[in-house]
């Protein structure tokens, strides 16, 4: 297994739980967790030269890959758009912004004032907030569907289904 085909079958088990908890009750933190580690794992893999050292650590890779697949015919066709760029390119623009929010939630460092979905941070007037118990009131349940057919469809792509 090189690192491409690792990351993408990582991707694809964390997309997976993303989609069991989604269907259920189970607070938000968890289902953005799982989606945020799904997307940055399925963006290094298409990234990453699998033939290459592991790629840098970082958790901000799906936005970058989201930009440079506006300038991969070959993935644009795969994904329906044929020789259409400018309907690809407005729709990845379109989802830039829920990527960016997506991207933003990985926990970074020792950061305590930070909201993520994995551990409780201190809000802005000095009292600790626990992820289950946040709203993230800025993900709308519209939004997020907004984004699964394109990651489903990256993910029927390299052949998981």
């Amino acid at each position: 297994m090189n690192w491409r085909e690792a990351y993408f079958a990582q991707a694809w088990s964390d997309f997976q739980v993303f989609q069991q908890l989604n269907v259920g009750r189970h607070p938000l933190c968890h289902k953005l967790h799982y989606l945020q580690m799904a997307t940055e794992k399925l963006a290094k893999g298409f990234l990453c030269d699998p033939k290459s050292p592991p790629p840098k650590k970082s958790h901000f890779e799906f936005v970058r890959f989201l930009k440079v697949s506006k300038g991969r015919p070959d993935l644009r066709s795969k994904l329906g758009y044929e020789r259409n760029y400018r309907a690809y390119a407005s729709y990845v623009d379109s989802l830039l912004p829920l990527a960016e929010k997506i991207e933003d939630l990985a926990p970074v460092g020792s950061d305590f004032r930070k909201v993520n979905p994995e551990y409780p941070w201190i809000d802005d007037r000095g009292g600790v907030r626990c992820p289950a118990l946040y709203d993230f009131a800025e993900f709308g349940i519209t939004e997020l569907a907004k984004i699964q057919p394109l990651i489903s469809s990256l993910f029927r792509v390299i052949g998981f289904h």
